[in-house]
């Protein structure tokens, strides 16, 4: 959210829209996004290399 904030103060309010919403989206489909983070760190998903 800072440098949302330091954009925004520095006259760019498209970028900072911009930030704003994808900042939003990542927060609502947060509990999706660490259930597949959950899954894909199982040991059946892991590469060894």
């Amino acid at each position: 959210m800072e440098p949302t904030l330091s954009v925004e103060q520095r006259g760019s309010d498209v970028v900072g829209g911009n930030v704003r919403g994808a900042l939003h989206t990542i927060h609502k489909k947060e509990e999706f996004i660490n259930m597949t983070l959950a899954v894909l760190m199982t040991p059946e998903w892991k590469v060894y290399g």
